[in-house]
């Protein structure tokens, strides 16, 4: 009996430490956007939907005392701390970027095309500042003679189940005017991923 409870024991620490994979995907044609993400669990088994954008849009009231908006900030930095903790703890395995961009200005759409590389590469240089991305595909095509700008953007990021659990117990003693959480110090992903 002991070595079942073993068994099982092990089995659930071995599920809490394996990742979940993110695959966010969007595409922007034409002035249409949209974005689909996709999950992954024990080595694909298990692949649940996410529907980003929910047709129910939760609003704040609108109140007109300014003492009111004292608990909405609380709220918003709390929110900071779980994102923070998540971003300290994923891992970024793969980064595809690609943007067609151009004008029936051919000034204008070198200017454009440069423009578009300088913020890409701003971007993925505050990303890189504390997280190292597997693979990664960044370009930009221009195009003359045409009004056009399309792109498509994909993302896959990995986290162990666990620290999904710890933010989702967190939250729930938050909500319930639990504990505050502390900001953990930084650590790379992947030191935390790999081990």
């Amino acid at each position: 009996m002991k070595y079942i409870i073993l068994a099982i024991l092990l089995g659930i620490f071995i599920l809490l430490f394996l990742p979940v994979k993110f695959n966010i995907n969007y595409i922007n044609h034409c002035g249409s956007g949209k974005l689909d993400i996709t999950t992954s669990y024990f080595f694909g088994l298990f692949k649940p939907e996410i529907y980003p954008f929910d047709k129910k849009k939760r609003e704040r009231p609108s109140k007109p005392k300014i003492y009111t908006t004292f608990p909405y900030i609380t709220r918003d930095l709390q929110y900071k701390k779980f994102i923070d903790y998540i971003w300290d703890r994923l891992v970024i395995e793969r980064v595809d970027w690609e943007t067609e961009i151009g004008f029936e200005d051919a000034v204008l759409t070198v200017l454009a095309n440069g423009l578009v590389w300088q913020i890409k590469s701003i971007l993925m240089v505050f990303v890189l500042s504390d997280k190292e991305i597997n693979k990664i595909n960044i370009d930009v095509i221009t195009l003359f003679n045409e009004n056009e700008f399309n792109t498509k953007f994909n993302c896959i990021i990995k986290i162990r189940i666990v620290y999904i659990i710890i933010v989702w117990i967190w939250l729930l003693k938050w909500y319930k005017g639990g504990e505050k959480i502390d900001r953990t110090s930084n650590r790379r992903a992947n030191e935390n991923y790999n081990g």
